[in-house]
């Protein structure tokens, strides 16, 4: 009479066992911590949109027919930055953001030069010339931020921005000259630097995707009114004497980056 209800006590046994060894069908479910009100970005990207315009035009109108002048302005800068960034609100942050731009520029040309007291009877050489106008471009900006979303994990989180900027420019001019017939180094070579302190603005446009509560990857558009001047160059004036002169540089543009952020 017992059989029947020992084995149905054994088969209850081997089915507990089976269960609860088997795998599960699906796997669990990971769960994250809330995500962290302060953040570090590290992004790189590039700078465009800065011209040297004043100064190419003006040097390169120098050089008269049939010799000729070729220039090249900034162009696209490489760029890297960092920002901190503080949310007293899930979608409102403040940020504080530093960046460094290496904008290049380059001419070469020939011309005839032109000595004060030589009378016009007497040759002078044509010379060839090279020259570089080279910044870095440190930018200090101050912004507010509005997140149109809370931040998640596995979702994206656009923002807008603006603020002020403050810009420290290292300005470096350089130029050489050659003797076109001998190849020969002629004269003095100019190698001019300045600093500069230029105030500016900026809006932005960004994106975080949020792979963990504390690691997401970055992306920002930002554009930038901003320009300093320069006035290290000296010209000779109507009766042949040297006179400073200045250009305005225009570092206003556009950056576009990517980089990673940390939360925390």
């Amino acid at each position: 009479m017992l059989r029947p209800a020992t084995a149905l006590l054994g088969a209850c046994v081997l089915l507990h066992v089976t269960l609860a060894t088997a795998e599960p069908i699906l796997k669990p479910h990971k769960y994250y911590g809330p995500i962290p009100q302060s953040s570090l970005a590290l992004r790189v990207g590039m700078l465009g949109g800065a011209e040297n315009t004043q100064m190419v035009d003006f040097l390169d109108g120098r050089v008269q027919p049939p010799f000729e002048a070729i220039s090249s302005d900034f162009g696209n800068a490489f760029m890297v930055e960092a920002a901190y960034v503080r949310k007293p609100h899930p979608q409102f942050g403040v940020r504080l953001d530093a960046s460094y731009s290496r904008l290049r520029s380059d001419g070469t040309g020939n011309f005839v030069s032109q000595v004060p007291g030589v009378p016009d009877s007497i040759p002078l050489p044509a010379l060839r010339y090279h020259r570089e106008f080279n910044v870095d471009l440190f930018v200090l900006e101050a912004s507010g931020i509005y997140f149109f979303s809370n931040a998640a994990v596995n979702d994206f989180q656009t923002y807008v921005g603006g603020g002020f900027s403050v810009g420290f420019p290292h300005q470096v001019y350089t130029e050489t000259y050659t003797d076109e017939d001998t190849g020969e180094p002629y004269g003095t070579n100019l190698d001019l630097s300045e600093w500069d302190v230029s105030a500016g603005v900026h809006a932005l446009l960004g994106l975080n995707y949020y792979l963990t509560n504390t690691f997401a990857i970055n992306g920002e558009a930002r554009v930038q009114l901003m320009e300093s001047r320069f006035d290290q160059l000296e010209t000779p004036n109507e009766v042949g004497d040297p006179e400073q002169v200045g250009f305005v540089i225009d570092y206003t543009g556009f950056y576009v980056a990517v980089g990673v952020l940390w939360a925390f």
